[in-house]
């Protein structure tokens, strides 16, 4: 049996730094960071063969204390906390101390250094941990470090490095997040000795639009928010710029760059409706949270975060960057699938001239014998012509069974699937059918997620159900419930005695058999939702109030109401503007 020993210093050094330094990116994020925690207002990054040969990074900032030298490249020797009580007000963005030794433990190292209260600069070469000595050099106010032959000694882990542009397209990413997050900083990168960026101090919009393409400034949307909880600042891009694949997409927690799938949905549910289901939409968005109500210590790499209201900061999120869009009147595109001109025939090929108003003097408001219903509108144009005046008459008849008396005097039924409203100083079409589908799809999420609770059916004959156990029944018992789900348990069997109102017994019970098997989460609930208002076909009908002013407040209730479930339009928006560019 062989003994415990204590692990040689280089070894558990070279152990460690396989979490920090995963390939010459991590390299140049660790030590860009430090710069910018040295209070540098300019950084310069020079590469050398994708980092392998040689990585140097030199900043402006205060620099390092001769006798402090040596002892920044000791393993947890940090000079930004000192209790773990610190942990909770980082304003820094390094804390751990591990990063120099990690480096150091994997490749040859030289830093030199001048303070900004000294004349000399000093140096100091170390490789592998080996104490190096220290003497004087030549240098200006700040520090340069300089890492060469990366994973030099540890040779497998320099076989799995990328080839020489992918890794350098790792490193660009991360000097291009960093440069994001501090638009105040002067930036300069290099690649063996050609200059690939240099971005000036400038505001966060010019920041973005000179890493992004200067394109990208016309198509920015500036979200901004602030609660006690979280503050939001920082802009989306308008639908169109969405891509498939992903990229460009920018989040920050406190200046820190993070990677937050969590957050990256909250952000995408915004998006619901403008951008296709398979399409990523681009961003940079910058949350500040009090540093008491969140762990930045969750990985070396500290691109993670833990919030400690997580749920909340979701929601925050996703309802600035919804709110934004909708100020800068960012909806669906109008498509108008006929143009007017197509519905209107003149009967005279003449140009017409300006229109004049023909006032009947015997009309009287208040003699309701000689009023008579009409089931069309007439429009005289006035020719020069006067014996020629031609009607042209549109139809405003519709079906009495898809009304209702008691509907808003600005809303009506168009046949044979539409609904015509007002909104503000425009008109909205809106598709029956597809609004339905919309407000029912709104309420099975809801439902699912436990905010409602939906109307259940109960069953001739009641069904009993032996579940095996992987079935997380217990787990669903909530959901179930708010769908219309009603049970009681006998030994092993649950026998059900109700289901959803949409779906018939038979349909009810094979979809529960299927969903039971899974996790409940917002992905799973989403699926669910599509696939019963395939089940349910035209039974949502009976769900939802034919009556004409219902269907309009509620469909503008749901968060999405321009698009329904698979991204069909479901309202269009008549506007002056649009109106004008038809008569032209």
């Amino acid at each position: 049996m062989k003994k415990i020993l204590i692990l040689p210093e280089n070894v558990a050094n070279q152990i460690a730094a396989g979490e920090v330094v995963q390939r010459p990116a991590s390299v140049v994020k660790e030590l860009m960071e430090n710069a910018i925690d040295s209070g540098a207002s300019e950084i310069k990054v020079n590469i050398v063969n994708a980092g392998k040969t040689s990585i140097q990074i030199i900043d402006n900032g205060h620099g390092i204390e001769k006798d402090q030298l040596k002892l920044a490249f000791i393993r947890h020797a940090t000079s930004k906390l000192n209790n773990a009580d610190d942990l909770f007000t980082l304003i820094t963005m390094g804390f751990r101390g591990e990063a120099l030794a990690s480096i150091c433990a994997i490749s040859q190292v030289n830093l030199k250094s001048r303070t900004n209260y000294s004349e000399e600069t000093y140096q100091i070469t170390l490789d592998e941990n080996k104490e190096g000595e220290i003497t004087n050099s030549v240098g200006t106010v700040g520090t340069t470090i300089t890492v060469k032959n990366l994973f030099y000694n540890v040779p497998a882990r320099r076989q799995f490095l990328k080839s020489e542009p992918i890794e350098f397209k790792y490193i660009s990413e991360a000097f291009t997040r960093i440069a994001i997050a501090n638009p105040k900083i002067k930036f300069i990168l290099k690649h063996n000795n050609k200059e690939e960026a240099q971005f000036e101090p400038e505001n966060l919009r010019q920041r973005i639009s000179h890493v992004l393409g200067k394109r990208i400034n016309e198509n920015l949307v500036p979200v901004e928010e602030s609660t006690e909880v979280v503050s939001i600042d920082g802009f989306v891009l308008r639908p169109n710029n969405a891509k498939k694949s992903k990229g460009n997409q920018y989040l920050y927690v406190n200046n820190r760059p993070i990677k937050s799938n969590y957050l990256h949905k909250s952000i995408i549910e915004a998006f619901e409706g403008l951008v296709a289901p398979n399409m990523h939409p681009l961003y940079v968005l910058k949350l500040r949270v009090p540093e008491d109500r969140v762990d930045v210590n969750v990985h070396p790499a500290k691109t993670e975060v833990q919030f400690e209201d997580e749920r909340t900061i979701y929601k925050i999120l996703c309802s600035a960057v919804k709110r934004s869009l909708g100020i800068h009147q960012i909806s669906p595109p109008i498509d108008f699938e006929n143009n007017l001109d197509q519905h209107i025939s003149l009967q005279s090929s003449k140009a017409l001239s300006t229109p004049k108003i023909k006032v009947n003097s015997d009309f009287n408001p208040f003699n309701f014998e000689t009023q008579k219903a009409k089931t069309s509108t007439e429009i005289f144009f006035q020719s020069n012509d006067k014996s020629e005046q031609k009607p042209i008459e549109f139809s405003s008849s519709w079906d009495e069974s898809e009304s209702n008396s008691n509907s808003s005097k600005s809303s009506f039924f168009l046949p044979p699937n539409y609904i015509v409203t007002s909104l503000k100083s425009s008109l909205v079409i809106i598709n029956i059918k597809r609004a339905k589908k919309r407000i029912l799809f709104d309420q099975l999420f809801s439902a699912l997620t436990g905010d409602s609770q939906l109307s259940g059916q109960s069953w001739v004959f009641s069904e009993k159900i032996d579940f095996n156990h992987n079935s997380n029944i217990e787990i669903w018992d909530m959901q179930l419930k708010k769908m219309g789900f009603h049970w009681n348990k006998q030994e092993s069997q649950f026998v059900f005695t109700a289901g959803p109102l949409f779906l018939n017994q038979s349909e009810s019970i094979s979809w529960l058999e299927t969903i039971i098997q899974q996790d409940p989460n917002d992905d799973i609930y989403k699926d669910l939702a599509l696939s019963w208002l395939s089940n349910s076909k035209n039974k949502y009908s009976a769900m939802i109030d034919s009556n004409i002013t219902d269907i309009v407040d509620t469909l503008f209730q749901c968060k999405n109401p321009w698009t329904d479930p698979y991204n069909k339009p479901v309202t269009r928006i008549l506007d002056s503007k649009t109106l004008s560019a038809q008569f032209n």
